[in-house]
C-alpha cells in the first residue's frame, strides 16, 4: 500500500509541475507527499524528478515510466471499487483510438453496437491517423493498420483488409488497359498517404514492387474514391470502401492477375489494460465482426481479362506492411498462424 501511495504522490506531481498544489489536491501536508515521491525514487534506485526551486520537471526515467504508473494506480482503483461493488456485468470506461475512414465506414456502427450491449460501459472514440503510443497518450485501444510497435503494448490482429487497383471506365478508354504493374509509372496515380506510393503485387514471378507518382495524394480514402470515380487516375483503395462503385459500374478492377497484398488491422493495447474483461470483451467483439465484408469478394476485371491464380504462399509473405519505423522494442505480436509461417 505504502509503495502505491508513493506511486500516486508521484503522478500528482507530474500532473501538476508543483509538491505543493499536488499536497493540495490529495489533503496531504507537502511534507508529506515529497517524503514519498523520495520513497519511490529510493525503491527504484532512480531519479524521477527534477527539482529546482523553480519548477519540477520529469526526468527521462519519469516520463518513461509514467503511463505505467498511472496505469498501475487507476488498475488498483478499479478493481478496489469492483470488489466493493460485487460487480457481475461489465463497466468502466474505454477510450479508442481508430483511423479517421475506418471509423467513419464501419468501425464507428460496431462501437455503437457495442456500448448499446454494455450500458454500463462508457466509450470514447477518437478519430485519428496515423500511429500512436496507446500506452503514452492514456488510450486503451489503438486500431491501426501502421506496422510501429511500442515498449508496453502488445498487438491484437483483428482482420486483414483487402485492397486493389481501381479505375474508371472514362479513364482507362482514354488511357488504355495495362498488362504490368510497371506501366502504372505511366500513369496518373491516386494516393493513399499513410501507405505511401510504392505498391507491391503479387505474381508467379513473386513480388512486384513500383513507385508510382501521386498525381493526386491524401490521408482521406473517400476524398480518393471520389477522385478516381471522376477519372483523375488509377487509385489503391480498400475494396471495403470501393464496393457501392464496383456495382454501380463507376469503377472496374485494374490488373486484377497481380493482387495486391492484404493489409492487417491491428489494436495496441497496453499490456497493463489487456487484461480488463471490458477491453478483452471489446476486443473480441471487433474480432468477431469483421469489417471488411468485402474481402471475400473477388475484384471485377474490366472485360475480356482473366484473372490468373496467384500462389498463397506470396500471399502470406505479404499480410502485413513492411515499410515504416518501429517506435521503440519490437515485441511479439500474437500474429495469425499463416503469418507466423511466413515471417
Amino acid at each position: 500500500m505504502d509503495m502505491l501511495e508513493n506511486m500516486r504522490a508521484f503522478a500528482a506531481v507530474a500532473k501538476s509541475g508543483s509538491f505543493t498544489s499536488a499536497a493540495e489536491a490529495l489533503d496531504l501536508a507537502t511534507s508529506i507527499v515529497t517524503k514519498r515521491v523520495s520513497q519511490l525514487e529510493r525503491s527504484v534506485g532512480t531519479k524521477l524528478l527534477h527539482r529546482t526551486t523553480r519548477k519540477v520537471t520529469l526526468s527521462a526515467a519519469g516520463e518513461h515510466h509514467l503511463a505505467r504508473i498511472k496505469a498501475a494506480i487507476s488498475l488498483h482503483d478499479e478493481t478496489l471499487a469492483a470488489i466493493r461493488k460485487g460487480v457481475h456485468r461489465l463497466e468502466g470506461s474505454i477510450r479508442i483510438k481508430v483511423p479517421s475512414t475506418l471509423g467513419f465506414a464501419r468501425l464507428s456502427g460496431l462501437i455503437r453496437q457495442f456500448a448499446q450491449a454494455h450500458p454500463d460501459i462508457d466509450v470514447e472514440v477518437l478519430l485519428l491517423d496515423g500511429p500512436m503510443n496507446p500506452a503514452a497518450e492514456g488510450v486503451d485501444i489503438a486500431v491501426t493498420a501502421f506496422p510501429a510497435s511500442f515498449d508496453g503494448v502488445a498487438d491484437e490482429f483483428l482482420w486483414p483488409i483487402a485492397r486493389a487497383l481501381y479505375a474508371s471506365p472514362a479513364y482507362l478508354s482514354e488511357r488504355g488497359s495495362l498488362t504490368h504493374p510497371r506501366e502504372l509509372e505511366e500513369h496518373n496515380c491516386v494516393v493513399y498517404q499513410p501507405t505511401g506510393p510504392s505498391w507491391s503485387f503479387l505474381s508467379n514471378m513473386g513480388i512486384v514492387t513500383v513507385t508510382v507518382r501521386p498525381r493526386l495524394s491524401s490521408n482521406d480514402m473517400f476524398m480518393l474514391l471520389e477522385a478516381v470515380k471522376d477519372g483523375a487516375g488509377i487509385g489503391l483503395l480498400s475494396r471495403y470502401i470501393a464496393l457501392p462503385a464496383i456495382e454501380a459500374g463507376t469503377l472496374v478492377a485494374v490488373l486484377p492477375e497481380f493482387p495486391v497484398p492484404d493489409l492487417w488491422v491491428k489494436a495496441m493495447v497496453p499490456i497493463d489494460r489487456r487484461h480488463l474483461p471490458r477491453i478483452g470483451a471489446l476486443l473480441d467483439f471487433l474480432r468477431a465482426n469483421n469489417v471488411d465484408k468485402a474481402s471475400e469478394m473477388a475484384p471485377q476485371p474490366a472485360k475480356g481479362r482473366k484473372p490468373k491464380k496467384t500462389a498463397p504462399d506470396q500471399r502470406e509473405m505479404l499480410l502485413m506492411p513492411v515499410s515504416g519505423k518501429r517506435e521503440g522494442k519490437s515485441k511479439e505480436a500474437k500474429r495469425p498462424n499463416h503469418q507466423r509461417k511466413a515471417r
